[in-house]
């Protein structure tokens, strides 16, 4: 006989030990500073990314490494040429 397993459910059940955000962001945060910010979180990303593949080479799996990778890459140069053109409209 099978046993009969329910789908999960469509939307997460929300954490009930968990009553406050992770982190929150401000809502004065200015455009310019959320961007800074943000690159520096991909720079994060980025280089911890990076350090891993190089010391784990040869195991299996590196191509999804290397895809975020290059992702937080693009992500932080979108980011920058953001900042440009924000820092460019003020001159």
């Amino acid at each position: 006989m099978k046993k009969i397993v329910p789908d999960p459910p469509l939307h997460p059940v929300p954490n009930p030990f968990i009553s406050t955000p992770y982190f929150s962001i401000h809502s004065d945060l200015i455009p310019p500073d959320s961007l800074a910010f943000a690159s520096e979180l991909l720079r994060g990303i980025h280089e911890t990314t990076n350090e891993f593949c190089r010391a784990h080479c040869s195991e299996p799996g590196q191509g999804m490494l290397v895809n975020v990778l290059h992702s937080a890459e693009m992500a932080r140069a979108l980011v920058e040429h953001a900042l440009g053109k924000l820092q460019e409209g003020r001159q």
